[in-house]
């Protein structure tokens, strides 16, 4: 083999090398998770009533790779499956409870009304 020969397949294998591990290393890109207009609910402090707050509807966005989001049904409500991360979101009535996200991939946003 010549050394032209070598030289240019390591330069190939090398480019595929490098295109695979960009490829892989890339965070999944996907859709932002919003769940708006969520009731707070009652929110105290110490057993007393907190008041003053500009609202009480909060918007979450979750920062969670999301390609997919499978919705199903089941005993405990609506589950929503966030793919590829595998977060889920149970919502049954008012309530909303989450699996599979760390505290640091929820942001809680104010769903103020703007005045009329």
């Amino acid at each position: 083999m010549g050394i032209k020969r070598t030289i240019t397949i390591v330069l190939l294998v090398t480019l595929l090398v490098m295109v695979l591990v960009f490829a892989s290393g890339c965070g999944v890109v996907g859709a932002d998770v919003r769940l708006e207009g969520l009731n707070l609910g009652m929110v105290s402090m110490e057993g007393k009533p907190l008041t003053g707050l500009p609202s009480d509807k909060i918007n979450l966005v979750l920062n969670v790779a999301a390609q997919t989001i499978k919705v199903r049904t089941s005993a405990n409500g609506t589950v929503l499956t966030v793919v590829p991360s595998g977060a889920t979101i149970t919502i049954n009535g008012d309530s909303v409870s989450f699996k599979g996200l760390k505290p640091d991939q929820v942001k809680v946003e104010w769903a103020v009304q703007p005045p009329e």
